[in-house]
């Protein structure tokens, strides 16, 4: 099983980051790879709740919370995917800082196809995955961090 560690600093409290992270349809904001994101489960939040993403240009995945600590982490597991995935898996962990919040993330994943899925990996798609996540949270820390300045009635100056 593969692992991918990543971290980031927001200038923004926890509370802010925590309900854009704990709002499992709004990671249609700042994953520049989601077209748009649905419940499919009742609850909204806790573990149990899920969610079915479509992706760019297309694709799907669909995702359950496995962890839940409020305010704190929270866990998603791929449940369905038009990817290549056999299984995957990331929990996100937020910390105050004196300046605002540190945002970590742990990524475990498996391709399928055995073998030739860990050559893939290793050749092509643990970079791309590792730059896609790069990506995705340059553009939650600018949401959150835009957001904050929103609700603090600074103006939003784009970086």
């Amino acid at each position: 099983m593969a692992v991918l560690h990543h971290e980031i600093h927001i200038a923004a409290p926890p509370e802010t980051v925590w309900a854009v992270l704990a709002d499992l349809t709004a990671v249609r904001h700042y994953n520049p790879l989601v077209q748009s994101a649905r419940y499919t489960s009742k609850d909204k939040s806790g573990i149990g709740a899920s969610r079915r993403c479509e992706l760019k240009p297309n694709g799907f995945t669909e995702e359950r919370v496995d962890a839940w600590e409020q305010g704190k982490l929270l866990g998603i597991e791929l449940t369905d995917s038009s990817w290549p995935i056999a299984s995957m898996r990331w929990q996100t962990t937020l910390q105050s800082t004196g300046s605002g919040t540190s945002m970590r993330q742990e990524m475990n994943y498996r391709l399928k196809f055995g073998p030739v899925g860990r050559l893939l990996d290793a050749l092509v798609l643990r970079r791309k995955l590792t730059a896609d996540i790069n990506e995705i949270f340059a553009a939650f820390k600018a949401h959150d961090e835009s957001l904050h300045r929103t609700r603090q009635g600074a103006p939003v100056v784009e970086d």
